[in-house]
């Protein structure tokens, strides 16, 4: 590291500037996207095509500078004295980590730290990761991250969900840390985020009640927006594609292949102290299956401005339009592409927006707080008549929620997080839902204390109280604990424990309508979920570039919510099952010459029991085992992606027995393999990263769910362009 001081006429009153570059130690060559951040501020940049960085208006003083970046080691840079007028010139050459170890993450304890810090299991899915698969969409992003696997729109993480057709969620998703769920449903809408805007995704495995409260039973996921930049930049993607035609003639419902493409831009624009950010996507998949179609819209802006060094506000807006057909279930598997005859014609229509704004103020170096707000309007219709709707259904909801958060450094050693969260719902839903209206409160706090440089320890706790409508209001303390001991600098032991919590939404105590010819009606005595989570693991790193992690987790959940037939004859959400999900997770990570070959392969296994129906439960695979590798030499990027899920013991039986999915008992295991191919045409002097795709490049026919098929093979190519 070189620090050099220039005088500058330039600088008025008592502020100077910090500027630099970014190298990487084992080449000499520029890092691009660094963050730098200035500690116990709200100032901060990232570094440019150039590595280059630039601080303007830094009040005097003596400060802390970090620097950090996927792929190498964090540099913290203390004694930094900034002057009135003068030029603070710092070259920081960051050290490359073969093995990724040690990403700064926040969902865990609600604040900025060092993954090795965590007690619980996190993983994170990068900016990057996200470009090499061509990401569409969230649920995309998540396919290959370890214990975690999608059944239609619902993730599920160790087991702990299954499938519940839409309503409800026991995986919490967050924007920046404040909840995005449909006030009706509680559904997570994995399409209203551009993934344009994204620096990075974490995934929270265990309950996180014990912080985020309802809904984190089975786990978190935040969304992290990307940085603000402070420099002008616009950046263009487009990719289109095709499906391969199947191979049985009893499939092909279509003469011609079925096409999918997407355009999106993004421009970043600095204005005086504010930083603005807008853009906007067009996406549309004609779909392998019969009206399986979507064509969507997206918009979104984000305004960003450090009001002074120590105070910071945000502002974000996005919104999505979209049009769709309705696949419910294939019509049977000699015709394993088509719906029944009476979907043939169904739509769905939506537009979801939300609004977001968030403050934070440093009041010293070792103490500052943070005040988040978000609205998330959702409205959607269909034309799917029944004897309860003749005309179709429709919903309208608004969800608010709020976050009010001090964090406070008292010693080194101590760290306490605190704070309060509100939220509201309201939904007007004519005959299908009703017209509801929810709130809830919670006060949250976290004890965070080092004991040495090997201990660790964090206590902390949450109460969370919920009402809808008139109904008993539920309420529960959800405690937490977590250790974290490093017996040398290669090996770490962790462990912990939590209490999660699930009120039902709205959809699920009174949902009243038919769906695939079944009557599905309200239950106001429904409880909310409940459980308790465990946790041990330990992780090693064997020379410089092999790592794994090995994880034990137990779980103990209580009066599960699940669509069951009652004594009438009808369907009604209810509260029937105790369940207890264990099992192991194997994580291990590569990367050898200069990662110029790197790769991820995990193992899970879950033993999912129902104990009220002594079964195994049900949309649960066993066995997850996920394989990915990267090789990179310039300018050339190739990738290999493989998953396999062992084929689900259980589903849901009644609707075979009812005539309801005629061949809905056949299912297999899944193996599906993924290739990709990148360049860089950077050595031409072209801002240009062209990418080819075949996803299940070897056409395998699978089940992801019962009576509909898995993706067919198909072929995608992407440009994307930054000027």
């Amino acid at each position: 590291m070189f620090i050099n001081i220039i005088n500058s006429s330039a600088q008025q009153g008592e502020r100077g500037t910090i500027e630099g570059m970014i190298l990487s130690s084992e080449d000499r060559q520029p890092v691009v996207a660094a963050t730098i951040l200035l500690k116990g501020t709200v100032i901060g940049t990232t570094s440019n095509e150039q590595g280059r960085f630039f601080l303007p208006n830094v009040p005097t003083g003596e400060y802390t500078l970090t620097v950090s970046m996927i792929g190498f080691k964090k540099k913290i840079i203390p004694g930094v004295v900034v002057k009135e007028r003068e030029v603070i010139q710092i070259l920081v050459e960051l050290e490359p980590s073969a093995v990724q170890t040690d990403p700064v993450i926040i969902t865990a304890s609600k604040r900025e730290q060092s993954l090795q810090e965590v007690p619980v299991t996190v993983n994170v899915v990068d900016d990057q990761l996200l470009s090499y698969r061509n990401t569409i969409t969230i649920s995309d992003a998540l396919n290959y991250v370890p214990g975690v696997n999608m059944t239609r729109s619902q993730v599920n993480i160790r087991g702990t969900t299954g499938f519940s057709y839409g309503v409800g969620t026991r995986v919490l998703l967050l924007l920046d840390g404040l909840p995005l769920l449909s006030g009706d449903t509680k559904e997570i809408i994995w399409e209203s985020i551009p993934i344009a805007q994204i620096e990075r995704v974490e995934v929270v495995k265990g309950a996180g009640s014990a912080l985020y409260g309802s809904s984190a039973l089975g786990g978190v996921i935040n969304v992290i927006p990307a940085f603000l930049q402070d420099q002008p930049e616009t950046r263009f993607r487009m990719y289109g594609g095709f499906y391969e035609m199947p191979q049985y003639d009893s499939w092909r419902w279509v003469s011609e292949a079925r096409f999918f493409s997407g355009v999106s831009l993004i421009h970043h624009q600095p204005i005086g102290t504010v930083n603005i950010t807008a853009g906007g996507s067009r996406t549309l998949d004609d779909g392998f299956k019969r009206n399986d179609f979507w064509r969507r819209w997206n918009a979104w802006a984000r305004i960003g401005s450090n009001i002074s060094a120590h105070q910071a506000i945000n502002l974000s807006f996005s919104v999505l339009e979209q049009r769709r057909g309705n696949f419910l279930y294939w019509k049977d598997l000699n015709h394993a592409l088509e719906p029944k005859d009476d979907q043939l014609t169904q739509r769905v229509q939506s537009i979801r927006w939300s609004l977001s704004g968030s403050y934070k103020q440093f009041l010293s170096n070792s103490v500052y707080y943070s005040v988040k707000v978000s609205w998330f309007r959702s409205r959607w219709r269909d034309n799917i008549s029944s004897n309860l709707d003749v005309g179709g259904s429709q919903s309208r909801s608004n969800a608010v929620d709020s976050d009010v958060q001090m964090i406070y450094q008292l010693t080194e050693e101590n760290i306490v997080v605190g704070g309060l969260s509100g939220n509201y719902n309201l939904v007007e839903a004519d005959t299908i839902f009703g017209d509801h209206t929810a709130q809830g409160g919670a006060f949250y706090v976290q004890d965070e204390i080092k004991f040495n440089k090997n201990i660790q320890l964090t206590l902390g706790g949450r109460f969370d109280m919920q009402q809808l409508d008139d109904l008993e209001s539920v309420s529960q303390v959800n405690p937490k604990f977590g250790v974290v001991y490093n017996p040398s600098l290669t090996t770490r032991l962790r462990g912990s424990a939590g209490r999660g919590f699930r009120a039902p939404s709205v959809a699920e105590v009174f949902t009243t309508t038919e769906a695939g010819g079944l009557t599905i009606l309200p239950n106001p005595a429904l409880k909310p979920e409940r459980s308790w989570s465990f946790e041990l693991a330990g992780s090693r790193i064997f020379g410089e570039y092999v790592s794994a992690d090995l994880v034990l987790f137990h779980n103990e959940l209580y009066d599960l919510i699940e669509p069951a037939f009652g004594s009438d004859g009808r369907v009604h959400f209810q509260n029937i099952t105790r369940a207890r999900i264990g099992g192991l997770e194997l994580v291990a990570k590569f990367s050898v010459s200069k990662r110029m070959f790197s790769g991820q392969l995990s193992y899970t296994h879950i033993k999912p029991e129902d104990l009220t129906k002594g079964d195994i439960l049900k949309y649960r695979p066993r066995h997850l085992f996920y394989a990915s590798s990267q090789i990179s030499v310039p300018p050339f990027d190739f990738g290999v992606d493989f998953r396999y899920l062992s084929k689900v013991d259980r589903i849901d039986e009644e609707l075979i027995l009812l005539g309801v999915v005629p061949d809905g008992d056949k299912r297999v295991p899944i193996y599906v393999t993924d290739i990709r191919l990148g360049v860089d045409w950077k050595f031409m002097r072209l801002p240009l990263v062209t990418k080819f795709h075949i996803n299940n490049l070897f056409q395998y026919y699978y089940v992801d769910f019962i009576g509909n098929l898995g993706p067919l093979r198909h072929y995608v190519l992407t440009l994307e362009a930054k000027l």
